[in-house]
């Protein structure tokens, strides 16, 4: 049994003793001089090999992103129809090694899991291939049953100090999407209140954070190397180091504040009445600021993964309550 998070920035996936962590970027495969010294042991190399007789080879994760030409990642809101979404599915349960006809348990934004879950159910349980990852043996990789579960409900699953009889709300911060859940405890269950999600999340920092550079030098940049430029605050440039470190500040306290602002307002009068707001997602780490935008907020601990770790609660027999 195995758990798959594919987020809009990073695909975290988790079995019983072991995790992968991809950047959810994909290239096609090119072949490369001095292929395994480029490579210094980061990203994937995958083959796959489909039903029908088709067989396709990418670049995955960290090297799509220093290799890959047409690297491609997706902020489709239907994300699982996208083709990098399989592509990262089917590497991430080979590096678990999960058997055929695996259980699988796979999220969905809140405000997209009513409308898309049954869907995306299905599509994965027809998801069947032999794959390779980095000249490793041919495996197959299908799943028995799936389970498609909320984000955010996920990451509530892996908190083990809820406050009794209180009203308690998880906010996943993601890079495109925030989920927010909210949750009645009382008599040792967590019982459902409402949730749903909100279309911001740590892009838009990245967004301004690019703009910045672009003012200052009037050149455009990627969204990945903003990612890098966010988390330094300088960059080389031309041959001159270029401090942005004002401008990264800025770009992640209105980012928290927009995404603070749009969950409370989603949440109304209810939101005054949570008793500890607990956050998740890479973009608690991001933007470190949420914690003072939220009452009595925690970030949980090693939040990228939360998700996943729940998500795979839900088949492992360790759930407390649902």
């Amino acid at each position: 049994m195995i758990a798959i998070d594919v987020g809009y920035s990073h695909t975290k996936a988790v079995s019983p003793d072991s995790r992968v962590l991809i950047p959810s970027v994909v290239a096609p495969h090119r072949e490369l001089p001095l292929a395994d010294l480029s490579r210094n042991g980061s990203g994937h190399v995958v083959v796959i090999h489909r039903l029908n007789g088709d067989t396709q080879k990418y670049f995955v994760g960290e090297l799509a992103l220093r290799e890959g030409q047409g690297a491609t990642f997706t902020l489709d809101r239907e994300k699982h129809k996208h083709p990098n979404h399989d592509v990262l599915i089917l590497t991430a349960a080979y590096l678990l090694g999960a058997r055929p006809g695996a259980t699988l348990v796979a999220g969905l934004p809140v405000a997209y899991y009513r409308l898309q879950r049954d869907e995306l159910r299905r599509h994965l349980e027809a998801l069947h291939a032999e794959v390779s990852v980095d000249g490793g043996p041919f495996a197959r990789v299908s799943f028995g049953k799936v389970v498609v579960y909320p984000q955010g409900a996920g990451a509530l699953l892996t908190v083990s100090d809820l406050p009794e009889n209180s009203l308690v709300c998880l906010v996943d911060v993601g890079y495109k999407t925030t989920d927010y859940v909210l949750a009645k405890v009382a008599g040792g269950r967590v019982g459902p209140e409402g949730g749903g999600s909100v279309e911001y999340g740590v892009f838009q920092m990245y967004e301004a954070v690019a703009a910045a550079f672009g003012s200052a030098t009037g050149a455009p940049l990627d969204m990945n190397v903003a990612a890098a430029v966010a988390a330094q605050g300088r960059v080389t440039f031309r041959g001159r180091e270029l401090d942005l470190t004002v401008a990264v500040k800025a770009a992640r306290v209105n980012t928290a504040r927009a995404i603070a602002d749009r969950a409370l307002a989603a949440l109304g009068q209810k939101g005054d009445f949570v008793a500890k707001f607990y956050l998740a997602g890479g973009g608690a780490e991001a933007l470190p600021e949420l914690t003072e935008m939220f009452p009595a907020a925690e970030v949980l601990p090693d939040p990228q993964w939360a998700n996943a770790e729940g998500f795979l609660k839900v088949v492992t027999g360790t759930l407390k309550s649902v």
